[in-house]
């Protein structure tokens, strides 16, 4: 398994701005698991099929809650709760994080919405409207966001906490993003196998032969800590 100290950012960027994934595995002591991970700014319908067929697990864009306070987003438990169904989300799975997930969206534009070609485009035009944010101009991303997206669709938004707060995959990956000089913009879906989750010796076996790297989410944690350290 790599990490941040052994292998140069700039060799992180160029996988991940060449549209390939990185692997990520969270730790031992929460859920486990394995995720497979792309730059949204570069995710094509090639990619959606390789982690549909590669992963296995559900496909979501995330994003960092502050972007999603923007286009006044709220999480789904938040919703659901104010909608009367407050004993449903009472309840936390084993790992005892709250969950990001916030609304489900396709983009105006595609044909059924869970197609590869669909939901590629959905993903990068919500790229495009964390550029739009990230570049100054948050009218302009929420006019597209409210203009251009339709609710429910097939592809979950998750809203990231930051590594101080949780530290699942979304956060993960949008730190991993920002440690590359990329935007907080990323696609993140779980590696599964026939027995379950897919092992890490698995998983690091699948790196290689993708041409990619598996990194340990500590090392992901210590290097963002050490970057806001120096901020």
């Amino acid at each position: 398994m790599s990490d941040l100290t052994s292998l140069n950012r700039d060799k992180l960027r160029k996988i991940l701005t060449e549209g390939k994934p990185v692997l990520i595995h969270d730790s031992g002591d929460r859920e486990n698991e394995v995720d497979m991970v792309y730059f949204a700014g570069e995710v094509t319908p090639e990619s959606v099929m390789v982690m549909r067929k590669y992963a296995g697990g559900l496909i979501c864009y995330s994003m960092p809650r502050e972007i999603g306070e923007v286009l006044g987003l709220k999480y789904m438990d938040e919703l659901l709760r104010d909608a009367g169904y407050g004993e449903l989300t009472s309840k936390v799975l084993g790992y005892g994080d709250p969950p990001n997930f916030s609304l489900w969206v396709n983009h105006k534009d595609v044909v059924t919405g869970i197609r590869d070609a669909d939901r590629a485009k959905t993903i990068k035009e919500l790229d495009n409207v964390v550029d739009l944010i990230i570049s100054g101009k948050p009218d302009e991303g929420r006019r597209k966001f409210y203009q251009e997206f339709i609710a429910p669709g097939h592809v979950p938004v998750l809203l990231g906490r930051g590594l101080d707060r949780r530290r699942g995959h979304t956060e993960l990956s949008l730190a991993l993003m920002q440690l590359v000089g990329l935007r907080p913009s990323s696609v993140i879906v779980e590696m599964l196998s026939p027995k379950g989750a897919l092992s890490v010796d698995e998983a690091s076996e699948m790196a290689e032969r993708i041409g990619t790297v598996l990194l340990k989410g500590d090392d992901i944690v210590r290097e963002w800590k050490a970057m806001r350290a120096h901020c």
